[in-house]
């Protein structure tokens, strides 16, 4: 009698599996369809973020190497004689560079200077003015990539007009072509001696 009784209830249980009592022993079709469809938005959002990143790096490196090259063509500048009113630049081919005019004390005198944030940067949109601009290509740069770089001075005078007590240099560089889109640069030093 005992095994009929365990022969009766292994067979219950065998027909409440099949009814749909079934285990759970793996993913079924449905899950893993879902599982990969998670897994692949996921995937194609990372893939997403590589052509940014490296638009973004690529613009980086362009913002470095026009700050590099702005700071080098001020120090160029900056170490003139503070008489002198102009150098030929041999590392632009040769072409006069104007530093300002002691008879026109505190005024601004070059190119033409905006205010960004109460802040004076070079003005890109106004033409250029001969002798405060010059386009500069670094020799070290594999894309050859031309720079407008363009300057104002403002020259402030001593009691006696001859004697110049200062100078600030208003720099800025603007990369007219290239990859991507590469902002302005403007540096502002002042010189005295």
């Amino acid at each position: 009698m005992c095994w009929e009784a365990q022969r009766k209830a292994i067979e219950m249980k065998t027909e409440r599996q099949s009814r749909g009592g079934r285990k759970h022993s793996g993913f079924s079709l449905l899950e893993m369809i879902l599982a990969t469809a998670v897994l692949l938005m996921g995937l194609v959002g990372v893939a997403q973020l590589v052509p940014a990143s490296l638009l973004l790096n690529q613009q980086n490196r362009s913002n470095s190497s026009a700050l590099v090259m702005a700071q080098r063509q001020l120090e160029v500048l900056a170490v003139q004689p503070l008489s002198s009113v102009g150098f030929f630049n041999p590392e632009t081919g040769g072409i006069f560079c104007e530093l300002g005019d002691p008879t026109q004390p505190g005024q601004v005198v070059g190119s033409p200077l905006a205010l960004v944030n109460n802040l004076p940067v070079i003005d890109f949109s106004q033409a250029t003015v001969p002798g405060y601009s010059m386009t500069y290509i670094d020799p070290n740069d594999p894309a050859q990539t031309p720079w407008d770089v363009r300057w104002a001075v403002i020259t402030n005078v001593g009691a006696n007009p001859s004697s110049i007590m200062n100078k600030r240099i208003i720099l800025g560089a603007h990369a007219t072509a290239g990859v991507g889109i590469v902002l302005p640069v403007t540096l502002d030093r002042t010189v005295s001696k």
